[in-house]
């Protein structure tokens, strides 16, 4: 990233208490993104969902230095179909939420890759260093209600509760990512933010999965992400660990153990062993992992 893409108009106004300024009433009504988006869906405790697992895999990968090269071709992927879902629009900044364990945006974390690279490919700036918590946190899946009339209530508060802004003047429009959306509390009140004490004129949300319920009957209709473009990493592709910790090239491998579930390829083998049966001989011989 250049030194250009690293500034950020901070001004000189302390910093404010999102606790404070936001209004959760309005936020619970109203959507100050002008857009949201989800890439693909996120399933809870599915075994047999590519996309879950893709995703889950991209938010373990930290730090990032010890899932190379693999981490870097999962961020090209999922900056390529941002790119595309947002129809190449002209942002002029990228910001991403942070996570739970961060208080400042933390380098080596995925969602900082994935920031960098869509900062180079569309020649936005990062202005994620806008944000900072006062202290990492557990992650919001301490937040019990996930749907009903209280949760958007009960998460935006969370949000909320340690989320500071340092207000500046962005003066443009702004491309805001986070990683799987569940009520969408957190880009709800990133960009409400944005819009009120740093001068956004419009900001698009894109999250890289969504949370479904009730067996995809929760309004978001058919959401599956495009994996085409894993065609050319072989390291991403798909492959089934079983309940004795082996990775198999088939879920309908005869020798397979239940529980069977889907993995990434990469992650599956730093800790299952090939089946001697179905993996191809590459795979046994050498891990992909191993490779770099």
């Amino acid at each position: 990233m250049t030194n250009k893409q690293k500034m950020t108009p901070i001004g000189r106004k302390p910093p404010v208490p999102l606790r404070e300024a936001l209004d959760i009433g309005e936020l619970c009504c109203t959507d100050p993104c002008d857009v949201n988006l989800a890439l693909g869906s996120f399933w809870l405790g599915s075994r047999t969902s590519f996309e879950s697992r893709l995703v889950k895999a991209f938010k373990a990968c930290a730090p990032t230095q010890d899932f190379e090269p693999h981490i870097s071709q999962l961020c090209r992927f999922y900056a390529t179909l941002v790119v595309e879902r947002t129809r190449g629009d002209k942002f002029d900044w990228v910001i991403r939420v942070l996570s739970s364990s961060e208080s400042e945006p933390d380098p080596s974390r995925p969602q900082s890759l994935l920031t960098d690279m869509l900062c180079s490919i569309t020649g936005a700036r990062n202005a994620t260093d806008m944000f900072f918590k006062s202290a990492a946190r557990p992650p919001m899946r301490v937040v019990d209600r996930l749907a009903g009339a209280e949760a958007l209530n009960a998460r935006l508060r969370y949000v909320a509760q340690d989320l500071f802004i340092r207000p500046g003047k962005l003066s443009g429009s702004v491309l805001l990512i986070d990683d799987i959306c569940n009520t969408g509390a957190s880009t709800r009140a990133y960009a409400a933010a944005l819009k009120q004490f740093a001068g956004a004129s419009r900001v698009d949300a894109v999250n890289l999965a969504a949370t479904r319920f009730a067996r995809g009957k929760d309004g978001r209709g058919m959401l599956q992400l495009d994996v085409a473009g894993l065609a050319g990493y072989p390291s991403l592709g798909q492959v089934w660990t079983d309940g004795a910790d082996v990775e198999h090239i088939r879920q309908d491998c005869p020798s397979a153990q239940k529980p069977i579930a889907c993995d990434v390829r990469f992650m599956a083998e730093r800790s299952a062993n090939p089946c001697p049966d179905c993996a191809p001989a590459p795979v046994a011989a050498r891990k992909w992992w191993q490779m770099w």
